[in-house]
Parts: structure tokens; C-alpha cells; sequence
């Protein structure tokens, strides 16, 4: 299957196993992108080097039998993307396909839980190879003035939404980052906005040597909710121009890659207290088709020497 791979491609390789595939991908040059074709699908992704880890954001699309690529089609490739990176978080992902994905890495761990009250419903899972990453804690809050309550309605919402927090250790330098991953309202600006200022205030009663918040915002840059985060100090890695793959790169594209390359950047990672090496999306087609409705957004990152 021929697919279309933007930024700067450079070698084709042929695997028949997708764990020797993540394990192989690990040794090669950085910088370089490679053009994977496993099971038909394709995508690029940068390298890291001494002293830097990855990041990543994906919603995974929640399992719709009508859409155009099943779950069951393209969950393996899904857990190809996961198993890459060092700390991912994933949005819309229901028990089902968090524990699909989980069955395909068992070198990464995983936390997180429903946006129902009883846990259930759609989650934001943070998954992080726990060869490289200890659990120090970690929680699930509802994105509402009552964020401890499960199942609390923020604002204006029309339904749960969740932010999942976890402290990780590195084991190779002793330091640790503080992660949020979270699913923003689709409906409400004023509950993307609370949303936002509950986020950095819970960071500014914590320390910890970086941060990071991962997720989909369902706004683009510049809307009140994503300026909020900017004005608590943290920084969207897609606006480290010199880090960026390409001039431009959406990440909300629907299944369909035709026409695709003006859609919205909803999806986002933002860090404080790192530096941003690289960051790119992975465009992976299969059946002529993306694999979620979102693409997944990556960085790699470096600590800083002193927290910003």
C-alpha cells in the first residue's frame, strides 16, 4: 500500500513482529525519520539521544463500530505508537481498549480510570515503560470545582471530564516529573478555561523537577483555556519553532487524510521545567485511512538544568 508521509523519510524496513520492531527502533540514528511499514501502515518518527526521553498525546478514538477503520483493525498499530515513548497519554480510550493496548506492551505499565462515577466510561490512561520510570503516585480527578467527587460536571460541561495525575521517578537520573493528562469539554469555553486554572494551580502547590500536561484541549492555541496554561508558565512544544518537524502540522484530521493538513491543532503537549528537542505527529494509514480521527502528537524533551 502506497501512503503519504510528510517530512524528510529516508529508509524503508520490513518487520514481521511488532515488538522487534519497538525494540529495534530504539538503536537507530537520531533525527533520522523512518518510514515503518508494519501490517500496512506507515509513519515517521525522530530519535532521542543521551539525556533525553519522549513524550506523546493520543486520543485513540473510542470504539464506534461505524467508523470507517474498527477498533479491532487498528488496535495493534495504536499499540505500536504507545509502546514507543517513554510517557503517553491516551484520550476517549474505554476499559476495553486500554486493556487491548496493555495486552501489546508488556514492557509499560499503566494508570487511570473512567470519567463515570462507578470508574467506567471513557478514560485518560497515562501508560510509561517502567523500565525507565517508577510510579511515585498517582490520582484521577474530575474537572469541576468538586474535583474529587467522581463523576462531578465542571462549569458548563455537558459531561464528566477527567484529568489523570502521576508522579514519576527516572531511574537513570533520580529526578522527577509530574504528569497530567486530560480530555477537555467540547462544548464549553468557560469549562475549558476552569479547567485550565484547576490544572496549574494543583501544579503550584507540588514540586516536583518538570511538568508536563498532556492531552486534547478541544481549542487551538490562543483560546482562553490554552492561554491559562500559558500564563501559568508551561510551554506548548509545537511552539519551539527550531524543534518542529515542519512549518505546520494539525493534529484533529478525521480519518481521512485527504485535505487533511489544514485541520485544527486541538491536541497538545506542554511542559515546564523541560526543554524541547523535537516535536512531530506520527501519520500512520492503514486501509487507506488514518487510525484514529487525531493524530498523535510527540516530543522529545531534556531536563533543564534549573526549573523555570
Amino acid at each position: 500500500m502506497r501512503a503519504k508521509v510528510h517530512g524528510e523519510a529516508t529508509k524503508v524496513v520490513r518487520f514481521t513482529s511488532g515488538l522487534q520492531y519497538l525494540r529495534c527502533m530504539q538503536h537507530w540514528i537520531r533525527w533520522m525519520c523512518v518510514i515503518v511499514t508494519c501490517s500496512g501502515s506507515v509513519w515517521a518518527s525522530a530519535q532521542v539521544r543521551a539525556g533525553e526521553w519522549t513524550l506523546a498525546t493520543f486520543n485513540v478514538r473510542y470504539d464506534n463500530p461505524s467508523d470507517p477503520l474498527k477498533w479491532t483493525e487498528r488496535r495493534d498499530e495504536v499499540a505500536q505508537i504507545v509502546g514507543f515513548y517513554d510517557i503517553v497519554g491516551l484520550q476517549e480510550a474505554l476499559p476495553h481498549q486500554v486493556q487491548d493496548v496493555a495486552d501489546r506492551l508488556p514492557w509499560m505499565s499503566h494508570v487511570g480510570q473512567g470519567r463515570d462515577a462507578d470508574g467506567g466510561g471513557e478514560a485518560c490512561p497515562l501508560f510509561y515503560n517502567q523500565d525507565k520510570w517508577e510510579l511515585l503516585h498517582h490520582e484521577t480527578l474530575w474537572l469541576s470545582s468538586d474535583w474529587k467527587t467522581p463523576g462531578a460536571v465542571g462549569w458548563s460541561a455537558d459531561l464528566p471530564r477527567i484529568v489523570t495525575v502521576a508522579w514519576f521517578h527516572q531511574v537513570e537520573t533520580g529526578r522527577r516529573v509530574r504528569v497530567y493528562n486530560t480530555h477537555w469539554s467540547h462544548v464549553s469555553e468557560e469549562a475549558r478555561e476552569g479547567s485550565a486554572r484547576l490544572i496549574a494551580s494543583l501544579d503550584a502547590i507540588h514540586e516536583a523537577d518538570a511538568t508536563a500536561v498532556l492531552g486534547d484541549f478541544n481549542e487551538e492555541a490562543g483560546a482562553p483555556g490554552r492561554r491559562a496554561l500559558a500564563d501559568a508558565g508551561f510551554v506548548d512544544t509545537y511552539d519551539e519553532v527550531r524543534a518542529r518537524c515542519r512549518k505546520t502540522f494539525p493534529s484533529y484530521t478525521t480519518f481521512t487524510p485527504e485535505g487533511s493538513s489544514g485541520g485544527p491543532k486541538i491536541d497538545a503537549i506542554y511542559v515546564k521545567g523541560l526543554k524541547t528537542e523535537w516535536t512531530c505527529v506520527d501519520e500512520i494509514i492503514k486501509k487507506d485511512v488514518f487510525i484514529s480521527d487525531h493524530l498523535p502528537v510527540h516530543a522529545v524533551v531534556s531536563w533543564a538544568s534549573v526549573r523555570e
